[in-house]
């Protein structure tokens, strides 16, 4: 009986189209039923499905990430700024110090030209003599413009720079011939030894007490011999070698005079200096 009524139905469903269609005609036909599945569509479901469909536009659906994948994301980048940022923060504070160092070897050696230009005596015999201790460095520190005049310091009233090693502390003696400090707070300290055809030149680059003040990586040497500044180190200066005299093996009593030679000469000496030195 089911059988016999689906075939009733399908026949005539079957007369009632093709009445239709003999009506309207063919083609009118065809349009008529692509409408109707646009409209079908429209409104979310076929008849062919036979159940509603609800269809949401692409412009509404929401993306977004689980508990889980931001843990992992953020625990990605902290291990990766754990390992990153200890390296910029050396960098940042090489690259200063380079700077510093740099500025202040220029300054001090345009003071110099300056004077010959001048025709002021270089002759570092003329500045000898008990009395005469202070008066090469305040002939020199009027070649520094807004410098301020620190007198020569009483023993015991001066700061105490530790030599590279960390094992000891500079002399207070080599810098005692007076001393200024620049508007930029760079402090310039003058050795004048007596009977000696050379003075020294000592040059804070970050400051009085501006730590950590070391020798080798904010404290620098120079020597003025023969009418010209040379960096302490080089081969014609007193204090040559490097491995006696910059280095952490080293336990001599002026480690770290002589690292003004790695610092002008290798590119990446701060950085070693800030990651090593302590």
């Amino acid at each position: 009986l089911l059988k016999k009524k689906i075939n009733l139905t399908s026949m005539k469903n079957s007369s009632i189209m093709v009445e239709i269609k003999k009506l309207i005609g063919i083609e009118d036909f065809a349009k008529m039923k692509t409408n109707k599945l646009k409209q079908e569509k429209r409104a979310g479901f076929t008849l062919a499905e036979s159940s509603p469909h609800v269809a949401v536009p692409p412009r509404y659906a929401k993306a977004g990430f689980t508990l889980a994948e931001v843990l992992i994301t953020l625990g990605i980048i902290g291990v990766v700024a754990a390992m990153t940022i200890p390296m910029l923060m050396t960098n940042v504070k090489a690259y200063k110090l380079r700077s510093q160092f740099l500025k202040a070897y220029s300054a001090v050696q345009q003071a110099f030209k300056q004077m010959e230009a001048d025709d002021v005596s270089l002759d570092v015999e003329s500045y000898y003599g008990k009395e005469n201790y202070t008066k090469f460095y305040q002939t020199y520190m009027k070649y520094f413009k807004g410098a301020m005049d620190c007198l020569r310091p009483k023993e015991g009233s001066f700061g105490c720079y530790k030599t590279l090693d960390g094992n000891s502390f500079a002399a207070w003696g080599y810098f005692d011939d007076g001393q200024f400090i620049l508007l930029d707070g760079t402090m310039v300290a003058v050795e004048n030894p007596e009977h000696i055809e050379r003075l020294w030149i000592f040059v804070d680059i970050n400051g009085y007490n501006t730590p950590p003040d070391i020798w080798g990586v904010d404290l620098f040497t120079f020597e003025f011999r023969d009418g010209e500044l040379r960096i302490m180190g080089d081969k014609q200066t007193k204090y040559n070698n490097i491995e006696k005299y910059c280095s952490l093996n080293s336990k001599e009593e002026l480690n770290g005079i002589a690292c003004a030679y790695r610092a002008k000469n290798e590119s990446d000496y701060f950085k070693w200096a800030v990651k090593n030195v302590k």
